[in-house]
C-alpha cells in the first residue's frame, strides 16, 4: 500500500529552499536532545518513492514544496529527494477552505512533524497545489523563427548571430539607442526567437523607474490592504524560482528603461550576482527579509533598453555597466527591406529622406528612429505623425540651439507640403 506522506519544517532551523530540484536531504527522527520525535513509527513506516508535501510553519503556515522518499529509515535519518520549490505558496486557509481536508492530522496535532496523510487527503491538496501552480500551460504559443524575427526587425543575418551570441555567452545585454528604434519591440522578439515560440510565460516584463524598489523586485515588507506590513516575495525573486524549478529552458527578464532606475538599489543584495560567472547554486547570497538562500539560474538571460537621448538619464554607474554588454540600435533607413517596405508610399520615402538629414544635424544620440514609419500609415497619418511626434522631438533636441532647431524643422515641414 502507498503511503503519502506530510512534513513540516521551522525555516529557522531547515531552509527546504536551499535546495534544488533533485537534491537530497536528511531529516533527523530524534529531537535536538536526542529523544524521538512524536509519531517515531511514521519514519519508520515510510518506504522510497512515496510522496512527501513540504509545510513550513513559521512565520505563516504554508505549502512550500514536494518531495519523496529516497532512503528509508535508518540510523534514526529519513532520507528525502527534493522535486519542486512551488512558486506559488499555498496557505493554511486555503486548505482549510476544502471541506474535506480541513481536519487533516498536521492540524489537529501541533507536536508532531512528520505526518501521515491518506490517499484521499493527499490527492485533495495536491489538486489544490496544481491548481495554483500548473504543471503546464493550456495556451498555444505561436512559433517563432530566426527568419521571423529579421522579417520584422529588418536585421541582417549576421546581425542576428551577432546579437544572439552576446546574449547567450554574457547574459545580461541592453540594447541602447535614440527613440523610435524599436528597442523594447527588438528585445521581446529577440526573446521569442531564442524560445522558438512567443511563449511569454517564460518572459518577465519590468519597467524600471525612480521609486521602484528592491522590496517590489526582490522581496521586502509592503503594505497590504488595510495598511499591515507584511513579507511579500518580488518579482524577479519569483520569476528565478520559476527558472529554477525549469532548468531545460530558458527565461528572459526583459527590463524597459533600465536607466530610470537606480539598478544597484533595485537588485539589492543580488546585485553582485548579475555577472554570469556568478550564476548558479554555488554563488549565493542571503536574503535580509526571508533569510533564504538566493541565486539567480544559469537559464535566465537579461535584457534591458536605454534611450541614449536623454542625457539626464544614463547609466553612468561603473560597476552597473560592468555587469552589462551594450548593443547599440541605430536607424536603418539604409537596409534594403525598411526601403521596400516603405516605397509603398510616397510620401513616406519624401519625410524618410528630410528625416535622414534632420539626423546628420543632430549626430549620435539626436537621432529619429525608424519606427514611426512602420506602420501602414495612409498620407493624413503620416503627416499627423510629422506635425505632433516627430517636430516636437527635434525641438526638443534642439531646444538650446535655434539655428539648428529652426533647419530641422523647417526639413520636415517642407517634406508634407
Amino acid at each position: 500500500m502507498t503511503g503519502y506522506w506530510w512534513l513540516t519544517v521551522n525555516p529557522r532551523v531547515f531552509r527546504f529552499k536551499d535546495f534544488d530540484n533533485g537534491d537530497l536531504f536528511a531529516y533527523s527522527s530524534k529531537n535536538e536532545d536526542g529523544s524521538d520525535r512524536k509519531i517515531l513509527q511514521n519514519f519508520q513506516d515510510a518506504k522510497k518513492g512515496e510522496k512527501v508535501i513540504i509545510y513550513e510553519n513559521v512565520p505563516v503556515g504554508r505549502i512550500i514544496g514536494l518531495c519523496e522518499i529516497e532512503k528509508e529509515w535508518a540510523n534514526d535519518m529519513l532520507c528525502f529527494k527534493k522535486l519542486e520549490t512551488l512558486t506559488e505558496c499555498v496557505n493554511r486557509t486555503e486548505i482549510e477552505e476544502n471541506r474535506d481536508i480541513v481536519n487533516i492530522e498536521p492540524f489537529r496535532y501541533q507536536d508532531g512533524i512528520f505526518f501521515r496523510l491518506s490517499e484521499q487527503e493527499y490527492k485533495s491538496v495536491y489538486n489544490i497545489i496544481r491548481e495554483m501552480n500548473p504543471n503546464h500551460s493550456y495556451m498555444v504559443y505561436q512559433d517563432y523563427t530566426k527568419q521571423d524575427f529579421m522579417k520584422d526587425c529588418f536585421f541582417e543575418d549576421e546581425e542576428y548571430e551577432e546579437l544572439k551570441e552576446l546574449i547567450l555567452k554574457r547574459k545580461n545585454v541592453i540594447l541602447q539607442g535614440p527613440p523610435g528604434t524599436g528597442k523594447t519591440y527588438l528585445a521581446k522578439r529577440m526573446a521569442f526567437s531564442l524560445l522558438g515560440s512567443k511563449n511569454t510565460g517564460q518572459i518577465l516584463n519590468v519597467q524600471f523607474h525612480p521609486k521602484y524598489s528592491v522590496d517590489e523586485f526582490i522581496e521586502g515588507f509592503r503594505p497590504d490592504d488595510i495598511g499591515i506590513y507584511k513579507y511579500r516575495e518580488g518579482c524577479f525573486k519569483h520569476f528565478c524560482n520559476q527558472a529554477r524549478n525549469n532548468k531545460d529552458c530558458m527565461f528572459f527578464l526583459l527590463i524597459d528603461e533600465i536607466n530610470r532606475g537606480d539598478v544597484i538599489k533595485i537588485f539589492g543584495d543580488t546585485f553582485m550576482l548579475l555577472e554570469p560567472d556568478k550564476r548558479g547554486k554555488e554563488n549565493y547570497v542571503e536574503l535580509p527579509a526571508s533569510n533564504e538562500r538566493f541565486y539567480i539560474p544559469e537559464n535566465l538571460y537579461i535584457l534591458g533598453t536605454m534611450n541614449i537621448a536623454d542625457k539626464e538619464q544614463t547609466l553612468s554607474d561603473y560597476a552597473v555597466r560592468r555587469r552589462f554588454n551594450f548593443y547599440t540600435v541605430e536607424p536603418i533607413y539604409d537596409n534594403k527591406d525598411f526601403i521596400e517596405f516603405c516605397s509603398k508610399s510616397k510620401l513616406k520615402l519624401k519625410i524618410i529622406e528630410a528625416v535622414k538629414e534632420v539626423n546628420k544635424l543632430g549626430g549620435g544620440n539626436k537621432q529619429i528612429g525608424h519606427c514611426y514609419f512602420c506602420n501602414d500609415y495612409d498620407d493624413k497619418e503620416l503627416v499627423r505623425t510629422v506635425k505632433y511626434e516627430l517636430i516636437p522631438l527635434v525641438e526638443e533636441y534642439f531646444k538650446d540651439e535655434k539655428g539648428l532647431r529652426e533647419k530641422a524643422v523647417s526639413k520636415l515641414k517642407q517634406a508634407i507640403q
